[in-house]
Order: structure tokens, then sequence, then C-alpha cells
């Protein structure tokens, strides 16, 4: 059976969203600032992950920071 190579997508036209973003991730900021490469975001939610409960005090787990704007879309996009 031959292989059949299927020509590639013609690219989106861009949208005003798109040119928002761009915009958005173009802006200065500091150095150490963190920003979600998606949308272009600086608001993060702290979630942890495997947390215990000891004597009314939590211990352990894994935490990761998540972009608050695409969480609320629900999408999970991890910073680091």
């Amino acid at each position: 059976m031959p292989l059949h190579l299927v020509p590639d997508a013609p690219k989106p036209a861009e949208t005003e969203k798109d040119r928002i973003r761009k915009r958005i991730k173009a802006l200065p900021k500091p150095k150490d600032m963190i920003q979600c490469p998606r949308c272009g975001g600086r608001e993060v939610i702290e979630t942890r992950i495997g947390v215990f409960e000891t004597a009314r005090k939590w211990s352990g787990g894994t935490k990761a920071l998540l972009c608050a704007l695409c969480f609320m879309r629900g999408e999970r996009v991890v910073l680091k």
C-alpha cells in the first residue's frame, strides 16, 4: 500500500485575540516575573498535590504554579 502524504493546512488568519495576546506578551516586565506562555497572563494559582494532614498541619506534597486566566477557561497550564 503506497504512502500518501497530506499537504499542510493553511495557517488560520490572525484574529483580534491573537493580536492582543502578542501585544500583552511583548509588554516589558521585571526579569524574575512569571508570565504564561499561552495567554501572557501574570496571575498564578499555587496548588499542592499529595498533601497529608497531621496534627492539624499540612505536610508534604508537590507544589505547582498554574496560570489563573487559563485555569478559568478550563485549561491547565503549569508555569515554572
